[in-house]
């Protein structure tokens, strides 16, 4: 018999074709669980989407009402109702007084104005001879 030694040739033997399929089916189930991760992630990205979409959409309607509030509320008319009602104010020219400031004076004179129809009631009896 011969000297040698008896190994198995098996083991001695790398089979790259074993290696490089190994290798791809360890590449292929990365790549898998890659996908899977980035479904999740555009799934979540279009949830805050829609949300923050829909937020925009409630925030315009709320906007449009206060323009709407703020359009009713400073009407002319709704003013001068206010005015009168709450705060007592009137148009009535009867109330009004003028205020002349004179330089020299260190007090301002008041004087209420006279309506025309009293002046012009004055004048009629004199000129009428």
């Amino acid at each position: 018999m011969n000297n040698r030694s008896l190994k198995p040739t098996h083991l001695m033997d790398f089979k790259w074709s074993g290696f490089f399929l190994f290798t791809l089916a360890g590449l292929i189930l990365v790549t898998l669980l890659a996908i899977v991760h980035l479904q999740h992630q555009i799934r979540s990205l279009e949830s805050q989407y829609y949300s923050s979409m829909q937020q925009n959409l409630l925030a315009k309607e709320e906007w449009g009402k206060l323009m709407l509030e703020k359009k009713h509320l400073t009407s002319p008319v709704m003013v001068e109702k206010v005015a009168r009602e709450q705060l007592d104010m009137s148009l009535d020219k009867a109330h009004f007084r003028e205020v002349y400031l004179e330089p020299e004076m260190a007090e301002p004179t008041v004087q209420i104005p006279v309506p025309v129809e009293q002046i012009i009631s004055k004048l009629e009896p004199a000129d009428v001879h």
